[in-house]
């Protein structure tokens, strides 16, 4: 049964020809937000600061949206549910079919000797084939690509203070310059980072850029992403 569907926030250099698109999926419907292992948060891609050979893609998930208050302090390891990160090439035209070229596959498990959570990386463009380690910990596939599972500080960037603050001057007449043009401080102080220290289920892993958008006539095709989530009903 697919839960979730997201058009990630990509983040990725101009000098690959990519442009960049950003998206976010938080205060969740009740249904998903009672499933915060199967519940997308964002999708990150960009070029390693290690390596420019590489792309470092992490997809989010669990955590609570703003308004309600909490802190998760465990990370979600469900064995029933399957994490996908799609990514579409574009044809020689330079036109995305929303078909994926190739589908990245994470899931976890739980080790019936130690009782830890592990996860199994199926696809990484790269990887030599499919890898596996603890969470919480950086493993590496027998070509040297890293994966990471565990749970962090998130990394979505939002400033409640200052989305309310315009949402509220919409009651009234249009400031000078108007409503687009007057930001009301949104995103202007670190302090007003609303989801700072607000942790997060986080899946994280490299990829070889060769093998992700390999070279064709001296360029490398555009790219798109998206993640997914299902969960096993049987």
């Amino acid at each position: 049964m697919l839960r979730k569907l997201l058009l990630g926030a990509v983040l990725i250099p101009l000098a690959l020809t990519f442009g960049p698109a950003m998206a976010a999926d938080h205060a969740e419907s009740p249904g998903a937000d009672a499933d915060p292992a199967g519940d997308l948060a964002d999708v990150f891609v960009f070029i390693s600061p290690e390596n420019p050979r590489r792309m470092v893609a992490a997809i989010t998930f669990g955590g609570r949206p703003l308004p309600r208050s909490r802190i998760d302090t465990a990370f979600y390891c469900d064995p029933r549910v399957i994490y996908v990160l799609n990514v579409g090439r574009a044809n020689a035209a330079g036109v995305f079919t929303n078909t994926p070229s190739l589908r990245v596959v994470a899931r976890f498990g739980t080790s019936t000797v130690t009782g830890r959570c592990g996860i199994q990386l199926e696809n990484v463009p790269g990887a030599g084939g499919t890898f596996s380690g603890p969470i919480e910990t950086v493993i590496s596939s027998t070509t040297g690509i890293r994966a990471f599972a565990g749970l962090r500080n998130d990394p979505f960037f939002f400033d409640a203070e200052g989305y309310n603050g315009m949402i509220a001057a919409f009651s009234g007449a249009a400031p000078p310059g108007g409503f687009v043009a007057n930001s009301f401080g949104l995103g202007t102080r670190a302090r007003r980072d609303s989801f700072a220290n607000r942790n997060v289920s986080a899946i994280v892993f490299e990829m070889d850029l060769d093998t992700l958008a390999p070279v064709s006539g001296g360029t490398r095709p555009k790219l798109q992403f998206w993640g997914t989530t299902a969960r096993r009903v049987n």
